[in-house]
């Protein structure tokens, strides 16, 4: 019971940080709209993400986690208080040196990250200053991901989970609060985010205290475990670089593009990922975990059974949202963002980029299923000639597909490169041939692009007597969305029912027995 109590506490946090994302967003976009602060709040904020993303999330949890794990386990609390607090004097000077350097060299950071904007013009300076501004969250999450690491390693995984909220939270009310006295209500997003980090951070460090951890500054020599951690950061850092090469890549070109671009693309592919991140909370507690101690016991078997089950679900529930983002791209993006400063113009122009993104949905999430399957295999190298492949792709896409398409062809080009990493990923998988993919599945996959397609007919179908009501607008338009939503999902499970495409659910169910 406390894997299932732990498993909701997460996934139901998850959920709740995921629609208060949503929530920011249509926020931000009923008051900037996709304007040049828009734009540039978008900008500032993104890279802010990625160089969290960078060190403070995957690469950190990684690193630090077996080492304060094992020393609590096998060297006891103040052993463990005492690498943990060396982690964190340590970290401490690192952040503050990272934030330094951003504070002074920011204006030749921003010239490299968004190359397009003219530095000598009055929007590069507002980008230098509101990217100033967001540097110090990029220390703070470095201390969110420390004090996480922590609780989590004791069992507490509510208030870890509950904390991530804080950021949209500021935010929102930061655009509720208005400009005050700045240009733009960005500059409050800006000082928000730097704010929501801050108070991240202390949160979850008074919760590290209240269970009893003692944790604060250490300047004592450098255990061999801490020297351990900082190796494999770095380390962790270099191989999430390639994976986050991509976004940098995406927005160095946007910032050519012109005003309202870099708004489109980003609030685009935060409606894409929603249900990648509400998807990846079932996916990764449900079929990673059984995957993994499968392939590490060399159970190939099994091993072979749960990965094409794992592709089963990942085609499942992306590819019916998949058809939903592109059959019903501007009504679904005017019924989240059209409101205030997001006018009818911008929704139609933001729309294309939704089902850009849509068309990689899919992919997604069977590269989660096949990098996972090599690193259990502690194959390291194949997903990562699989991740500079998808840039090199990236690039290739974006050439052809920019000049014509816009913000468009960026995301195009981004599900397109998606592709060609899965396709790599199954043909060495193949070659190896100690797990394949069954016919069974390839079939059962058939099957389900089949209901899909029925999907799509109903929709095109609805959409001839929905019409009217989607150029009303609003709440007609709302509604009418809804009720086309609804009868295509019903549409959908109905054809699944009757072609038993769903049976491979019930098998999910035992991967844990």
């Amino acid at each position: 019971m406390s894997l299932i109590k732990n498993v909701v506490t997460v996934g139901g946090w998850t959920l709740a940080y995921r629609l208060s994302s949503l929530a920011r967003d249509i926020a931000q976009s009923a008051f900037l709209g996709a304007g040049m602060f828009a734009d540039l709040f978008s900008t500032a904020f993104k890279f802010s993400q990625v160089l969290r993303k960078l060190f403070a999330e995957g690469a950190f949890n990684a690193s630090f986690l077996p080492i304060f794990a094992d020393a609590l386990r096998d060297k006891g609390q103040k052993e463990a208080e005492k690498i943990a607090s060396q982690v964190l004097t340590w970290l401490v000077f690192l952040v503050s040196f990272i934030t330094i350097i951003c504070l002074i060299f920011f204006r030749h950071i921003m010239s490299g990250y968004a190359p397009g904007i003219d530095t000598s013009s009055e929007k590069f300076e507002h980008l230098v200053i509101m990217g100033r501004i967001c540097s110090p969250y990029i220390a703070a999450s470095f201390l969110v991901a420390l004090f996480t690491g922590v609780l989590n390693t004791i069992n507490r995984y509510a208030m870890p989970a509950a904390v991530q909220l804080v950021l949209n939270i500021c935010i929102i009310l930061a655009l509720f609060m208005g400009a005050l006295c700045f240009p733009s209500a960005a500059y409050t997003m800006v000082w928000a985010t730097f704010l929501g980090g801050v108070i991240q951070a202390a949160i979850l460090w008074i919760n590290v205290k209240m269970c009893g951890l003692a944790i604060g500054f250490n300047i004592s020599s450098m255990t061999k475990e801490v020297k351990t951690f900082f190796k494999k950061l770095i380390s962790g850092a270099i191989g999430a670089g390639v994976w986050q090469l991509n976004v940098i890549i995406d927005f160095v070109l946007l910032s050519f593009l012109p005003t309202g671009a870099v708004s489109y693309f980003y609030y685009m592919d935060h409606v894409n990922q929603l249900p990648v991140g509400i998807l990846g909370i079932a996916f990764s507690t449900a079929l990673l975990p059984p995957l993994t101690k499968a392939i590490h016991a060399k159970n190939n078997v099994a091993a072979k059974k749960q990965m094409n089950l794992g592709l089963l679900f990942a085609f499942i529930f992306t590819l019916p949202a998949a058809v939903l983002f592109i059959s019903l791209g501007e009504e679904i993006a005017g019924a989240m963002y059209g409101r205030g400063n997001f006018g009818p113009e911008q929704v139609a122009a933001a729309a294309p980029a939704l089902a850009a993104f849509a068309f990689g949905l899919p992919s997604y999430m069977m590269t989660k299923v096949l990098t996972t399957t090599f690193f259990a295999h502690k194959d390291t190298r194949t997903p990562l000639i699989g991740g500079f492949i998808s840039i090199a792709t990236n690039l290739l896409f974006i050439a052809v597909l920019m000049p014509c398409m816009k913000h468009t062809g960026i995301a195009l080009a981004t599900s397109l490169s998606s592709w060609c990493n899965v396709v790599y990923l199954l043909f060495v998988l193949n070659r190896l041939g100690t797990i394949k993919i069954e016919s069974n599945t390839i079939k059962e996959c058939m099957k389900q692009v089949g209901i899909s397609a029925v999907m799509l007919m109903s929709i095109l179908f609805m959409n001839v007597y929905a019409a009217p009501y989607y150029m009303l607008g609003g709440f007609d338009r709302n509604i009418a969305l809804l009720a086309v939503v609804a009868a295509s999902v019903i549409v959908f499970c109905i054809a699944g029912k009757v072609t038993k495409t769903f049976a491979f659910l019930s098998e999910m169910k035992n991967l844990e027995k």
